[in-house]
């Protein structure tokens, strides 16, 4: 999605979407956590080693496509999933005719965070 148009967020749409971004995060983790994921890649790996296998990469595949797909619902929220392992998030927002984005992680209970686009997590500040 280029900047021109990105959805902009004001924090009440960002929480808004909190509840549906929880599932989506959860069903992320539980995909990339599950055991056909993990045998996945521990299939693939072994292939690289063992001059190929394409049932190890066709199962890596499908993992790797289900993974995709739930990141891809998340940006089609227009939401920037900045890290799957934690699932930190960013929302393209506007402070005082600045691009910003209000940023937040599942742990918090509603978007209270933003950050200059030039820097990241380590740049947040209180909304």
């Amino acid at each position: 999605m280029g900047e021109d148009s990105e959805n902009l967020f004001d924090k009440a749409s960002a929480d808004a979407l909190l509840p549906e971004l929880r599932r989506l995060i959860a069903r992320l983790r539980e995909v990339a956590g599950s055991d056909a994921a993990r045998a996945a890649q521990r299939r693939l790996a072994q292939a690289g080693r063992a001059n190929g296998s394409p049932a190890a990469a066709a199962a890596a595949f499908e993992a790797a496509a289900s993974i995709q797909s739930v990141v891809a619902e998340i940006e089609e929220l227009g939401v920037i999933l900045r890290d799957p392992a934690t699932g930190l998030c960013d929302f393209p927002a506007e402070r005082e005719g600045e691009p910003v984005y209000l940023c937040w992680r599942p742990e918090e209970e509603e978007v209270s965070w933003w950050h200059p686009r030039d820097t990241g997590f380590s740049g947040r500040l209180p909304l």
